[in-house]
């Protein structure tokens, strides 16, 4: 994780990396081979995590959030589950209070301090799941999708998957160094853990 105090612009990629890794995680968990009937997950706190990355032409950075909440309500036909996820902002941490605090202000973190998630829809695919939904991040709702790879690792599910949004989608400034704005991709990387 890269620390600089001029990089502010690490809480803004955090908050889409946030939501869309609690996504990730919740389709998952929702979708692994024991869920033969109806049944509720939960990512694990603390154990599961959300990372962000960025790329500024001086160098790369990342944020890693591990408190996120996510739902899964797993169907016995898969197709009719449900994934909830809610991330808060303030949760992603670079490693640097004062580019945090900058990030907060960014992305008007008071205003919509959350980041969320809800699928519309979950389908098998190849050796995992594609899931779809609305992520809505600072005042704007966009459609995503993604791929989830489930797999059960010491009595627990995990969840391992990726995918990228830009900042301009949902209405951010690209931030800049040295009056040099960031990519504006954003790169966004899971790995979660729910209980079987």
């Amino acid at each position: 994780m890269i620390s600089k105090p001029g990089l502010q612009l690490t809480k803004n990629s955090r908050v889409f990396a946030t939501f869309t890794l609690s996504a990730a995680l919740a389709a998952a968990i929702v979708l692994t081979p024991t869920g033969a009937f109806a049944k509720v997950y939960n990512a694990l706190p603390g154990e599961s995590t959300l990372t962000y990355g960025m790329v500024h032409p001086m160098h790369k950075f990342s944020g890693v959030s591990r408190d996120f909440k996510c739902e899964v309500d797993l169907s016995a036909d898969t197709v009719s589950s449900k994934i909830r996820v809610v991330a808060p902002i303030k949760t992603f941490d670079t490693g640097n209070a004062s580019r945090d605090s900058h990030a907060m202000e960014m992305t008007n973190a008071l205003k919509w301090p959350n980041v969320t998630f809800a699928s519309t829809l979950v389908k098998p695919e190849g050796a995992g799941y594609r899931v779809a939904g609305d992520l809505t991040f600072h005042g704007q709702t966009r459609p995503v999708d993604f791929l989830v790879t489930p797999k059960n690792v010491d009595g627990k599910v995990e969840i391992t998957g990726g995918f990228t949004v830009t900042l301009t989608e949902f209405g951010v400034e690209r931030p800049s160094l040295l009056f040099v704005p960031v990519e504006d991709k954003l790169t966004i990387s899971f790995d979660l853990f729910s209980k079987l």
